[in-house]
């Protein structure tokens, strides 16, 4: 279960950087990062995941430009803070970890909740920063970002089905 946990907490945290990196690409007209950002897993983009990876492919008008830009500006938390302070909870659970005798899995299971509410408030803010977003775009813009999202998806999966490997033998027959 303790994998499991540090194995989410891994995947969300890296969520964090990929949602900032792709807004800010949007905001100055830098083409989008690769679908799924940073090479990780369940990305902004990916399904279930939210935010806006498309918006660099959208034409905003100066209004939502400015609109934008107050809204990153707003939405800009310390990460440095939040990342020094999960280093040292993860560094507390290491030194647990190492202690002889035996390992005091209360006292874990308290740093990976601490943990795990950094990042639920980084989700929290960034799915905020997704809505406000959201409210700054007109219906065209929105369907034009949902249609590059379905033909990305489309892409994964083509991808996915020309890369898998190939059935067993005994599955053929």
């Amino acid at each position: 279960m303790m994998k499991k946990m540090i194995l989410a907490a891994t995947i969300v945290g890296g969520m964090a950087a990929g949602f900032s990196g792709q807004a800010v690409a949007a905001h100055h007209h830098a083409p989008p990062p690769p679908p799924g950002g940073c090479g990780m897993m369940g990305g902004p983009g990916a399904p279930g995941g939210f935010g806006m990876p498309f918006l660099g492919n959208v034409q905003l008008t100066s209004a939502q430009h400015k609109k934008l830009k107050a809204i990153l500006q707003d939405s800009h938390p310390d990460f440095r803070a939040d990342m020094e302070k999960e280093h040292q909870l993860h560094k507390q659970i290491q030194d647990l970890l190492v202690v002889p005798g035996k390992v005091d899995e209360a006292q874990i299971v308290s740093l990976q909740q601490q943990i795990t509410a950094i990042h639920q408030q980084h989700e929290a803010g960034r799915l905020q920063t997704a809505i406000r977003i959201h409210d700054i775009l007109t219906t065209d813009q929105l369907n034009q970002i949902r249609d590059t999202q379905d033909k990305v998806a489309s892409l994964h999966e083509q991808l996915r089905a020309l890369t898998a490997p190939p059935a067993p033998e005994d599955a053929k027959k």
